[in-house]
């Protein structure tokens, strides 16, 4: 019961603090360009962590050195692309809609799992998927269906799409992971590299565009979401996976769209309007049909096999 408790608890209060980083990409959109928002933001991350994982560098350096190709991929997804494509979006749609748009990152799961692994789809799932598409169309279109005709691709719902997009793939590669890297030592190569992807671009936006002015909002953003979107989250979240396991903990994570909601009404005073509840049911309730264990109870499928977060099924 306590075991459950704590892990429940961790998984909840990382996601809220995940939803937070939607409100910041909006709030600090005409503050910071978003190549220079998301750097700083895991330079900070990376300074947090290197404390706790400098020990064990010694130990996860073969490891390191061996998958340094799979680490410099998923630094590229996880890093250096997820998060600008999150801030680029902040520039010009709601923290809602990005909270909304973002978690359908598990259909991109279900479909690349297919592509790559050969894992069936199967009705229950392409159900799923539909009822999510049908939400994208709405949120994208606000309600309004001709103007799907007219959408443009610079738009900042498609650049949250493409985070989504980032992260289903990171989630799903995250699956290749060796153990002769520990978790800390994982985070720490992709970090930096990461940053170090990051960084020419970095470099160019700031010689292109006004440099951002350290203000308290941007500071404190930046401090927010290096600290606690980056480094404390992920400490939460590995302590809920190891109580309650990832089917559960991914669950307790598509209640992040209710937490951008509050806290976009809460701190930026956004709408929030019928379309985008609407919307936002169906996408929900797409990706929990999609995804849901078929054992709930259990997060054991079938004899020999075990049901990962994403619904996907593989060895025990």
């Amino acid at each position: 019961m306590g075991q459950g408790f704590l892990g429940y608890g961790s998984a909840l209060l990382a996601t809220v603090i995940w939803s937070g980083n939607f409100v910041v990409a909006r709030a600090v959109a005409a503050l910071i360009p978003p190549w220079q928002c998301n750097f700083w933001r895991w330079l900070v991350a990376l300074a947090v962590i290197l404390p706790f994982a400098w020990r064990g560098l010694r130990a996860d350096w073969p490891g390191i050195r061996r998958h340094w190709a799979y680490l410099a991929l998923m630094a590229l997804l996880g890093v250096t692309l997820m998060n600008t494509l999150i801030y680029k979006a902040g520039q010009t749609t709601t923290s809602l809609n990005m909270a909304l748009l973002v978690p359908t990152a598990p259909i991109v799961i279900l479909v690349f799992s297919r592509l790559l692994y050969g894992e069936p789809i199967t009705a229950r799932r392409l159900a799923g998927m539909f009822l999510v598409i049908c939400g994208v169309c709405l949120l994208v279109s606000r309600g309004d269906w001709d103007r799907l005709a007219h959408l443009r691709f610079t738009s900042g719902d498609v650049w949250a799409l493409g985070g989504a997009f980032c992260f289903g793939l990171y989630s799903l590669f995250m699956r290749r992971r060796s153990h002769d890297v520990s978790a800390l030592g994982f985070n720490v190569a992709t970090f930096f590299l990461g940053l170090l992807f990051s960084l020419p671009f970095t470099v160019a936006e700031a010689c292109l565009l006004p440099l951002p002015e350290p203000g308290p909002a941007v500071l404190i953003s930046i401090l927010y979401t290096g600290v606690g979107c980056s480094f404390l989250s992920f400490w939460l979240w590995t302590l809920a996976v190891d109580r309650i396991g990832p089917v559960r903990a991914g669950m307790v994570y598509y209640s992040l769209p209710l937490f951008a909601a509050a806290g976009s009404f809460l701190v930026l005073g956004e709408r929030v309007t019928e379309a985008q509840i609407m919307g936002g049911c169906l996408v929900i309730g797409g990706i929990l049909a999609a995804t849901w264990p078929r054992h709930a109870a259990s997060s054991t499928t079938k004899k020999g096999k075990t049901e990962n977060a994403d619904g996907t099924e593989r060895d025990a």
